[in-house]
């Protein structure tokens, strides 16, 4: 397999290239994680990509949005990694001084207790009562019996998925009202397939005071500062991402392409990379998919998602990065303590509280066109359930992500196959990449990744890039730590 981004050649390009114009000028929608890998394994490549954002953004999801001194991370974006490829152009892009190193340490907040996640056998019997504590074993060892007696196929539903592998009590108390809120859907309608990804069983081991098994690298000035390095590093070579240039029509007509953009401004190119929505560039799609396909890509569901970012002058200690939610007290699904992320996203010398609100809503539902009063309103609530309401604040800003997070339906899996082997017949030279590209709920990696391959790909390498990220296993064990 070949890489278009090897890293030995990441940086000595530009001198190879002289001043002719390439033949071939590949298209790129999307200036996030994916659209930016793909366009500098395109530019190392020799040619002269050209990339249309609709957002005034770069990064995507992992941008960081400013306010003057304050910073926003919406949705906190851990850099970790088990693909050196990926944590070369990391370093590549950003000096060893830029990163700095941070300690994983997050909570869920049940019946007034932080309590440590990933959980900790230990922590459950201990921090929530002996009479909790005792139901928990209970369920927990019988879900156990029953799982060795009849072991659950890949298919089921989360709820299932949660009740084997934490005992009903403890599935109910932590992560039952955590889907509700954060995925938006009944357990009964989401399918497991990423749960064992995402979520770690339960520890029995007796911890260790001084252990660190979980640490990762962040920016000093958050995850923006990275793509907003690979930005400049494009801009050597004249590709400069047009912004605010939403594309509203996709068309194919032989062996080129052409993206009309919403101003009425169209760019002809011999292929086409794509990470806006998967169902977005169906329905912009020239010649129309068949209405089967149309019909099913429209059915594709997404999480919207608002950060409010709240400083407070006085200081509250809250020792986690990451602080759920998943009772019926809060409306907000996850709090970010930017202050255990990095400094540097609050400005110079403040002793205050620095934390973001997070709340996940559908596209377009009541809370998404909620008028930054009423959404205000909210976040008080929010902030009293917490016990941090009585602090003047300092600071707010609201940072809104349209299209944030794939929803992983039972559907979703055959659906997207279809849609997937549709484009492999009809357009060879469209390649959907990243989280909202395939409609997958990708980490950052992974969306870089699948812009590798897929760039790889337009070379004539024999790769798939779908088959990134399809491994069942837990995303995090063997991480590359510094």
């Amino acid at each position: 397999m070949i890489s278009s981004l090897r890293i030995g050649t990441f940086r000595s390009c530009a001198a190879d290239r002289g001043a002719m114009e390439p033949a071939e000028n590949p298209l790129i929608i999307g200036a996030g994680p994916a659209g930016l890998t793909a366009a500098i394994g395109l530019v190392n490549g020799g040619m002269s990509p050209r990339i249309y954002e609709a957002s005034g953004d770069i990064g995507g999801l992992a941008r960081t949005p400013t306010s003057g001194d304050w910073r926003v991370d919406p949705g906190g974006h851990r850099f970790f990694t088990r693909s050196e490829e990926i944590s070369a152009i990391w370093r590549s892009l950003l000096p060893a001084d830029q990163w700095i190193s941070v300690r994983r340490r997050s909570a869920m907040l049940v019946d007034g207790h932080y309590v440590r996640y990933p959980l900790h056998g230990g922590d459950l019997v201990s921090q929530l009562g002996f009479r909790s504590g005792m139901h928990g074993m209970g369920n927990f060892f019988w879900s156990r019996l029953r799982r060795a007696l009849r072991p659950m196929d890949h298919s089921a539903s989360f709820r299932d998925w949660g009740i084997e592998q934490f005992g009903r009590h403890w599935y109910e108390l932590f992560f039952d009202g955590y889907v509700r809120k954060t995925w938006l859907t009944d357990p009964d309608k989401l399918a497991s397939d990423w749960a064992n990804q995402r979520i770690k069983p339960i520890s029995w081991r007796v911890r260790r005071h001084h252990t660190n098994p979980d640490a990762f690298r962040y920016p000093r000035r958050g995850p923006g500062q990275l793509w907003e390095a690979a930005a400049q590093y494009l801009a050597n070579f004249g590709v400069v991402p047009s912004l605010n240039s939403q594309v509203v029509a996709v068309r194919h007509q032989g062996s080129r392409w052409t993206v009309e953009l919403q101003n009425g401004e169209t760019a002809s190119g011999d292929a086409v990379f794509s990470s806006m929505p998967l169902r977005l560039l169906i329905d912009v799609l020239e010649p129309a998919p068949p209405q089967h396909i149309r019909e099913i890509a429209a059915n594709l569901r997404h999480r919207s998602l608002i950060t409010v970012a709240v400083a407070l002058r006085e200081r509250y200690d809250i020792p986690y990065n990451w602080v759920y939610t998943p009772g019926r007290n809060f409306r907000v699904g996850r709090i970010q303590n930017y202050d255990r992320w990095s400094s540097e996203l609050a400005p110079k010398n403040w002793n205050g509280t620095y934390l973001g609100l997070e709340y996940f809503t559908h596209p377009d539902d009541d809370l998404w066109v909620a008028s930054n009063e009423s959404l205000s309103d909210t976040v008080q609530e929010d902030l009293r359930a917490l016990g941090v309401s009585g602090s003047a604040l300092e600071h707010v800003m609201i940072v809104r992500s349209q299209f944030a997070y794939p929803i992983n339906d039972p559907e979703r899996e055959n659906s997207v196959a279809e849609i997937r082997d549709y484009l492999r017949r009809s357009h060879p030279s469209l390649h959907p990449m990243g989280r909202n590209g395939m409609h997958h709920y990708d980490n950052q990696d992974h969306a870089m990744l699948s812009a590798m391959r897929s760039v790889d790909q337009y070379f004539g390498a024999n790769v798939d890039p779908w088959q990134v990220n399809t491994d069942l296993e837990y995303h995090e064990s063997g991480l590359m730590k510094s």
